[in-house]
C-alpha cells in the first residue's frame, strides 16, 4: 500500500472527521440502502477507520469495480462521508468514514398499521439475517469458525452457538430475562479490544405466538 500511495497528498483544507455517536434512520429508502449485506460490511469497515474504495475492496477480497455503486448509494444517503481526498497518480482518491458509530432505526418505520411499516420490518430482518448468514459462511470458509460436530477437544471459542427455542414465562420473568440478556451483551461489549478475535453476536428475544418447544 505504501507503493500505491507514495505520491498521495492529503487535502490541506480537509479537517479530520469524527463520526457522530448515532445516526437515526427515519425513512424506508435509507433503511433499504443500509440493509444490504455488502453495504453493512462497508459501513462496518468505515466505522473502524477512514478507508478508500481500494482498501475496502482489499479487505472484502472483491474488485473495486463491484463497490462503486454501493459506495455511491451509501454516500447519497449520508450513511458514509468523504473525509479526505488524495491525488494518486493524477487521480483523485477519496477516503470514506461512517457517519456514525451506531445506526438506529426509527420505530415508526415498523408501524404495522401501514404497508410501509410492514415493508420496513421485512427489510430490516432480511438484511440482518442475510448479513449474519454471509458472515458465518465467510468465517467457516476462512477456518476461523469450526462447524464440525462438537467434541471434547474442540474449543468453544471456535464453535457456532445457535439455538431456536420457545419458552413460556410469566411477565415478571420475561422482564428479568430481557434485562439480564441486555446487561450480559453490554458487559462483554465493554471488554472488546481491537487486538482480539472478533465475534458476531445476534440476539433475538420477543413475544411469540408459537407453542413452547419440547426441547432444543
Amino acid at each position: 500500500m505504501q507503493a500505491i500511495l507514495s505520491d498521495a497528498k492529503p487535502d490541506p483544507n480537509q479537517r479530520p472527521y469524527k463520526p457522530e455517536p448515532e445516526f437515526n434512520i427515519n425513512d424506508l429508502e435509507t433503511l433499504k440502502v443500509l440493509a444490504d449485506p455488502l453495504r453493512l460490511q462497508i459501513v462496518e469497515l468505515c466505522t473502524q477507520a477512514p478507508r478508500t474504495v481500494k482498501q475496502v475492496a482489499s479487505v472484502l477480497n472483491l474488485p473495486p469495480t463491484k463497490l462503486y455503486y454501493h459506495i455511491k448509494q451509501l454516500e447519497e444517503r449520508a450513511l458514509i462521508k468523504v473525509v479526505d481526498t488524495r491525488i494518486v497518480s493524477g487521480i483523485v482518491e477519496k477516503q470514506y468514514q461512517a457517519a456514525a458509530f451506531n445506526y438506529r432505526v426509527d420505530r415508526e418505520l415498523f408501524s404495522l398499521t401501514s404497508q410501509a411499516g410492514k415493508e420496513g420490518l421485512n427489510v430490516m430482518l432480511t438484511g440482518l439475517f442475510d448479513d449474519t448468514r454471509e458472515d458465518i459462511q465467510k468465517s467457516a470458509d476462512a477456518d476461523v469458525l469450526d462447524v464440525s460436530p462438537d467434541d471434547d477437544d474442540k474449543p468453544l471459542s471456535r464453535s457456532l452457538l445457535i439455538s431456536r427455542t420457545t419458552v413460556k414465562l410469566a411477565p415478571e420473568a420475561a422482564e428479568s430475562f430481557y434485562k439480564r440478556l441486555k446487561a450480559l451483551v453490554r458487559e462483554y461489549a465493554d471488554l472488546s479490544t481491537d487486538d482480539e478475535q472478533s465475534f458476531g453476536v445476534l440476539v433475538a428475544l420477543y413475544p411469540s405466538t408459537g407453542s413452547a418447544a419440547e426441547g432444543e
